[in-house]
């Protein structure tokens, strides 16, 4: 899935294109995260508060720097993120064609039994409200948040394949399934015909690689695109929540998630300090956070990081992560203080696959 040399997005930036799953739709290896915009309470107010002229320049910083992709929800501040997003894109100007606009849908939005799942009608409500509130014809990208265990998975695709169909979408993604759930998704979409699934968009860190386990693999089997959410593990690999110094007044302290296991992260870190120290980028120091990000660049499966701020510094640095680069002993280091521990049945697939191995 990964394509190391595609074209670059223009000769000012290191950014690379890659295919979207299995499909001629490229996206910048970053996608533009909006969580942070418009929070007004719960937990939208701690994740960020952006308003339009904040959204405005961030978009036009992470525009300018050869991101294509940009990505939001429904749920993402009530739908103020949508609502700013849309804006965005017209006050700057951006011609439609030019972003790739991806967006979700299952999270509740009304207090309704059936304001919020998977189901024919709550799909069909909210394509047309994200349209509205997006000021667009179609939405690029459209994804189902989570898994409905209410809604037969069938009712569900067949709503987005009639999206498509309208014309009021193009691609459909899924968000936090498991590898069945999406492999079950894959056989009724070829069963029946219906259109692919082209993505899935997980939580994948150097502090949580659960998802090597079955997921993975699954989507380099099934040619299926993958979109990282929550690259610093909610700002912990950023580094400022571990060492000697470190005040419990953050975010974390206030919205822990994703969860992290602390002792083995903090060994994680500590690596990380030590290859950042020997690095820069346009003559700057590289930090943590960008040694995170270059890490899952890196990585075969990921189609596009999904990064998020709510400064314009915070994304800049964020982009020049795509800049930094590892020799072999420093990948090996990262791997092995981060490796998952052995679970069975991947031991004993591994040893047993080994007689069988092209290698």
């Amino acid at each position: 899935m990964t394509t190391p040399n595609m074209p670059q997005t223009s000769q000012d930036t290191p950014l690379r294109l890659r295919p979207l799953g299995h499909s001629g739709l490229f996206v910048s290896e970053l996608c533009l995260g909006t969580m942070t915009f418009g929070g007004e309470d719960g937990i939208w107010e701690l994740i960020g508060q952006l308003q339009q002229e904040q959204a405005d320049e961030l978009v036009k910083t992470a525009l300018d720097a050869g991101i294509n992709f940009i990505d939001t929800a429904n749920v993402y501040g009530g739908g103020a993120s949508e609502r700013i997003t849309g804006q965005a894109l017209k006050n700057l100007g951006v011609p439609r064609e030019d972003v790739v606009l991806a967006t979700k849908v299952l999270g509740p939005m009304g207090n309704s039994p059936n304001a919020r799942g998977a189901s024919r009608g709550h799909i069909m409500t909210q394509c047309k409200a994200s349209l509205e509130r997006l000021q667009t014809d179609y939405i690029d990208l459209y994804q189902i948040h989570g898994f409905d265990p209410a809604t037969p998975i069938e009712e569900t695709l067949e709503a987005l394949n009639n999206l498509v169909q309208h014309g009021h979408v193009r691609y459909v993604g899924l968000s936090n399934w498991a590898a069945w759930q999406v492999m079950k998704a894959v056989g009724i979409t070829r069963a029946r015909q219906l259109c692919p699934i082209l993505s899935l968009q997980a939580y994948y860190t150097l502090v949580g690689r659960d998802l090597e386990r079955e997921v993975i693999p699954m989507l380099e089997s099934e040619d299926i695109g993958l979109m990282v959410w929550s690259p610093l593990a909610g700002g912990y690999l950023s580094g400022k929540y571990e060492g000697p110094n470190v005040s419990e007044e953050n975010r974390r302290a206030k919205f822990d998630f994703p969860p992290v296991n602390r002792e083995r992260g903090s060994e994680v870190i500590a690596v990380m300090r030590e290859i950042a120290a020997g690095k820069t980028v346009d003559g700057q120091p590289v930090s943590v956070a960008q040694i995170a990000l270059a890490w899952l660049l890196h990585q075969n499966a990921v189609t596009s990081v999904i990064v998020g701020a709510k400064r314009v510094d915070q994304l800049q640095d964020n982009i020049r992560a795509a800049q930094v680069r590892f020799s072999d002993d420093e990948r090996a280091a990262l791997d092995e203080v981060s490796r998952l521990p052995a679970e069975y049945p991947g031991w004993m697939l591994e040893r047993q696959g080994g007689y069988r191995s092209s290698n």
